[in-house]
């Protein structure tokens, strides 16, 4: 990618259903050239536009980041993990641990029973754990509290949306049997009530410029000041709290070495700011947040 499609892909990390012409009118392009841009991005496979569920919507509010420690090669245990529902995130990384993978189930309990799981693995030989207190900024999914029930019509378009989060409202409306106008209405709702988060997801494979760096940040003081900080930071594209052996689980996205440690250093030079740990995703294996809500369905299947 080059700077125009960073500015493209930024945008729709913002919002996933800007129209071509929004897009090139904020980016300097004229409206085919945009429209030519995301198509050959998402062809590509590199960014996809979808919508996201929030986790509590789904019956999975309890989360957790999950660094596994493997005896022989990485890749075959991402294999088996990859194929479990409630493993949402799965990334082969550098440093102590071979893999990190993001837990998303139902109560704290179950979360113990996918760590013994994991434990009891072949070729596992450790897994520390870092419970979420409170996720505050992700560039993928919805953030913060939710109330909103829905219903089976909204469940529909929400699996439309994870589909194609592009999907054009006539589209969306023959899906669940709704008029244009109807299945905007209750798209607008649900994105306003945090809900779904409708936007591009980057894979990281490797093979471009483009880096995730994980960072657990261990405090001296209160999180509120530090927390401000990060989230001013264009480069940080998640933030939660947590519980374990850092106060802070932060991911950044560089574009190369030079801005990594640029990062790096302005984050270590934080007031309140005690250690850093820092990891590099080398290769995402897996990154779905549809399994719940695939459940869900299952589960009213007649």
């Amino acid at each position: 990618m080059d700077e125009v499609d960073e500015a493209i892909v930024s945008l729709l990390e913002g919002d996933g259903r800007l129209t071509h012409r929004d897009i090139a009118r904020q980016v300097g392009l004229s409206r085919s050239a945009a429209a030519t841009r995301m198509q050959r991005l998402i062809a590509s496979g590199q960014v996809v536009v979808r919508g996201v569920v929030h986790p509590a919507v789904l019956g999975r509010g309890a989360l957790a980041h999950v660094s596994v420690t493997v005896d022989g090669p990485a890749a075959r245990i991402a294999t088996s993990l990859a194929r479990r529902d409630d493993v949402a995130f799965l990334s082969l990384t550098s440093g102590a641990y071979g893999l990190i993978a993001e837990v998303r189930v139902a109560s704290i309990r179950d979360i113990d029973g996918v760590i013994d799981e994991m434990r009891a693995m072949a070729g596992v030989v450790g897994v520390d754990t870092l419970t979420y207190v409170e996720v505050l900024r992700d560039v993928v999914g919805p953030v913060g509290d939710v109330s909103v029930e829905v219903d089976d019509v909204d469940l529909a378009l929400l699996r439309a949306l994870q589909d194609d989060g592009r999907a054009s409202y006539v589209e969306l409306a023959e899906t669940v049997g709704l008029s244009p106008a109807g299945a905007r209405r209750r798209v607008v709702r649900l994105v306003e009530s945090q809900v779904v988060r409708i936007g591009a997801v980057v894979r990281h494979s490797g093979q471009d410029r483009q880096s995730a760096l994980g960072l657990g940040i261990r405090l001296t003081g209160a999180a509120d000041d530090v927390v401000s900080a990060l989230m001013t930071m264009r480069s940080v594209i998640f933030v939660a709290r947590t519980l374990g052996r850092f106060d802070l689980l932060v991911t950044v996205r560089a574009f190369s070495a030079a801005q990594l440690v640029e990062i790096l250093d302005a984050v270590r030079a934080l007031p309140g700011v005690g250690v850093v740990d820092s990891w590099v995703h080398l290769e995402v294996v897996k990154e779905s947040y549809a399994s719940g809500l695939d459940a869900m369905a299952r589960a009213a299947a007649p």
